[in-house]
Formats: C-alpha cells, sequence, structure tokens
C-alpha cells in the first residue's frame, strides 16, 4: 500500500480506484455522560475506582485532533474512516484507563475533594502519553459534572464538610466576641483608671478649699437681708451685727 501526499487531512491510499478516505484534523469535542440528553442518547459515564476501591461515576469532556502529518499512519493504524468510531471506541478505552491508573492514588476524600483537579490533570497527561504515538494530541479534559462517589460515601463527606464550615464558623464568632469584650473591658477599666486618679488627687487641703470658695460665693450673692428660709445643713451668712446703744 503507497500513502500519496497528504492534503487537509486526506489519505489516499487505492491508486488505482483512487479512493479517498477523508479525516478532519480540525478540534474534535466529545462528552460522556449519564445525562441521555448530552451527547448519545445513552449512558456514557465512566467508572473509575478511588485507593480505597470506592467506586465513583463520572461524566466527563475531552478535546483532541489529528496531528496532520500522521493521519496516514492513524490510518494504517485504525482501518476505519468514521473519526466517530475511533472516539467512542479506541479513544474512550484508553481515557478510561487512564482515569483508573490515576484514580488509584487518591482516597475518596481527595477525589470528591481537594485533589479532585489534580487528579484530572494527571490523567490527562496519562492519556496524551497513550494516544501520541497514534497522531493524535489531546487538548483538554474535563468535568461535565461534579464526580459521583458511593451515596453514603458522598453524605459522609459531606458531613464532615458542613461540620468543618460551622467549625469554621463558631471560632471566628468566638473570637469576634472575644474582640467585643476586650474593648468593653478596656473602655471599664479606663473609666475606673480615670476615677482613680481623681479620688487620688482628693486631699483634705482641696476639701477644705473647696468649702471655703463656696463659703465665698455664698456671701457675694447675699443681699444683706435675713434669710426667710434656711435649709439643714446649707452654709448661710450670716454677719453679726453690734447692738446699738440705749438712750
Amino acid at each position: 500500500m503507497q500513502d500519496y501526499p497528504l492534503q487537509t487531512g486526506r489519505v489516499f491510499y487505492n491508486p488505482i480506484t483512487e479512493t479517498v478516505f477523508d479525516y478532519p484534523t480540525y478540534v474534535q469535542r466529545v462528552i460522556w455522560t449519564k445525562n441521555e440528553k448530552e451527547g448519545n442518547a445513552l449512558n456514557e459515564e465512566i467508572n473509575y475506582n478511588s485507593k480505597d476501591e470506592l467506586v465513583f461515576h463520572g461524566d466527563f469532556t475531552c478535546s483532541y485532533e489529528l496531528v496532520r502529518d500522521k493521519v496516514p499512519h492513524f490510518y494504517v493504524r485504525f482501518r476505519n474512516d468514521d473519526i466517530s468510531t475511533f472516539t467512542h471506541g479506541f479513544f474512550r478505552d484508553q481515557v478510561r484507563d487512564a482515569l483508573n491508573e490515576i484514580a488509584v492514588n487518591y482516597t475518596a476524600d481527595e477525589l470528591y475533594g481537594n485533589k479532585k483537579t489534580e487528579f484530572l490533570e494527571k490523567s490527562l497527561e496519562r492519556i496524551r502519553e497513550r494516544v501520541v504515538v497514534f497522531g493524535v494530541n489531546v487538548i483538554s479534559l474535563g468535568y461535565a459534572s461534579s464526580p459521583r462517589p458511593p451515596e453514603q460515601v458522598a453524605t459522609a463527606i459531606n458531613a464532615k464538610i458542613t461540620a468543618i464550615q460551622k467549625a469554621i464558623q463558631t471560632e471566628n464568632e468566638l473570637r469576634q466576641a472575644e474582640a467585643e469584650a476586650k474593648k468593653v473591658v478596656a473602655a471599664a477599666e479606663g473609666v475606673a483608671n480615670a476615677n482613680r486618679k481623681i479620688a487620688e488627687s482628693i486631699n483634705p487641703n482641696i476639701v477644705e478649699w473647696r468649702r471655703l470658695d463656696i463659703a465665698q460665693q455664698a456671701i457675694s450673692k447675699w443681699n444683706g437681708a435675713t434669710p426667710t428660709f434656711n435649709g439643714g445643713g446649707s452654709m448661710v451668712p450670716f454677719v453679726q451685727l453690734p447692738t446699738p446703744p440705749v438712750k
């Protein structure tokens, strides 16, 4: 068999009949999901196992392209002019195998939590390694929806996440309460310190001076008449006048 020069992704493989197979060299995008309204009308979710041997169900999107210069080699390997057959057959198998090879390095908590993105990135690297020899360049791999662990695991993980969030919230509220309490204590201490300083500054001399000051103010305001009302304990100025002689 002789391959003719590559033209826009085509492979001329039969010089007698000049039969031509067309292979698209533009980006191919595929989605494998449980949702039958996306992709093909059947459940195409991909399952993979965690390190603790729990089964995850995942919906994935993937994009790839055929390397133009290697299209003849691609045809020799797969002998099929329908690119979708490759996509949903051999290529899907490579994606599924790569996901399982990487997933066994992570616990269920990690695959469902903080290592979810890392797992996807490493799986993409593994897929590229598997298919690059066939002239396939994998561009991206992503989640079409959140991974689905066993129901009891999802419940336990969600409960754990909720407990952590509540603990963080409680800790923040406690810190806020402590801060408010410190403000109140600081204000009370400030008032107490001020009162203490005032009390410490008062002595008998100051008290006597204040008494004399009040008496002086009362004398300065007296009009010379005998008061008609004398409140108990208050200082009222009385001036002793000499008794006039009797004639």
